[in-house]
């Protein structure tokens, strides 16, 4: 028997109106959205109506509410986050992230939260292979473009690895950010995994990366391994799932055929 499906709601169906102007052009990026008493004269339904379908682009992302001064069309497009490639491309600024987002032609900034010596968190400590507490260097730090929070990201070091490098205890690591450091130093990561997980944003990262309760982030824990497998950070990334684009690919080992 084929499953019948409901009609799509009236507020779903002007918010998906709405999106495709927003992708056509119609209301450009970072624009003011026309008011809701404008929309629903316009589309010939109730204010109600319309706030229920900003609502969902509040949550997708696609528009975002400043405090007093009305609606506003999200500043830029999704940046695209290339899990392969996005590393090997940070000889081009001072890391991957800034990379990235100059790609949009946009700005990109970096404010640290924290840079110093902190007994290691235990799940950190396990994938690291030390004991639970052991010293790490951590580099806490919050990323921008133009302006607008774009993630939070939070790296782990071994102590006994980076306690010999002092650049990594300043804000400006050097081109090429803190693996370019750990090259330095002989320990230059050549494999990398990443768990990916969403989930809603807690009171301290809705405040930080400015997102609505509803708005789900992407939690992203980056290893990156030396020769010999040997763990050498742990990086902990918090992103708006609306702000990005996760990208991975690979080769398929088995179209080669046995060796």
């Amino acid at each position: 028997m084929a499953a019948i499906e409901a009609p799509k709601s009236q507020y779903g169906q002007i918010a998906d109106e709405l999106r495709k102007r927003i992708e056509r052009g119609v209301y450009p990026l970072g624009s003011p959205l026309p008011s809701e008493l404008r929309l629903a004269d316009e589309l010939g339904v109730s204010r109600v109506t319309v706030n229920k379908a900003v609502t969902l682009l509040r949550a997708s992302g696609d528009v975002k509410v400043r405090r007093g001064l009305g609606t506003y069309v999200r500043s830029f497009p999704r940046i695209m986050r290339d899990a392969k490639r996005r590393y090997a491309a940070r000889s081009l600024g001072t890391g991957a992230g800034e990379v990235e987002v100059r790609k949009l032609n946009l700005t990109s900034t970096t404010k640290y939260r924290e840079i110093g010596r902190v007994g290691s968190p235990e799940r950190v400590a396990q994938i690291l292979g030390l004991r639970k507490g052991a010293d790490t260097l951590v580099r806490r730090r919050v990323l921008y473009a133009d302006g607008e929070p774009t993630q939070m990201a939070d790296s782990y070091f071994p102590w006994t690895i980076v306690k010999g490098d002092g650049s990594l205890l300043r804000e400006d690591a050097g081109k090429g950010g803190s693996y370019s450091r750990l090259a330095d130093l002989g320990y230059a990561p050549v494999r990398f995994t990443e768990d990916v997980t969403v989930r809603l944003p807690n009171d301290a990262e809705q405040q930080t990366l400015q997102l609505d309760a509803n708005q789900p982030v992407f939690e992203i824990w980056h290893v990156a391994y030396a020769e010999g497998d040997r763990p050498v950070e742990v990086c902990i990334h918090v992103m708006p799932g609306a702000l990005w684009t996760l990208r991975y690919d690979w080769d398929d080992d088995l179209a080669a055929g046995p060796s």
